[in-house]
């Protein structure tokens, strides 16, 4: 049965080049989404969000 989009019958639309740029963009992606939540993490401990600097005082 041919496909009813004919982009899909050509090579460079349905081969290994889409899942290669998918798998390199997904890897930066998850690195940059890594870092923004470390660093929303650090700045909640650092600037005393939610009293996590309270209660590290407290055990001190």
């Amino acid at each position: 049965m041919d496909p009813f989009d004919p982009a899909l019958q050509s090579t460079a639309v349905s081969g290994v080049r889409p899942l290669l740029t998918l798998a390199i963009f997904a890897g930066l992606g998850s690195f940059f989404l890594g870092a923004l939540v470390t660093a929303i993490r650090r700045g909640m401990k650092e600037n005393g969000w939610f009293k996590f600097n309270q209660e590290k005082e407290k055990q001190d």
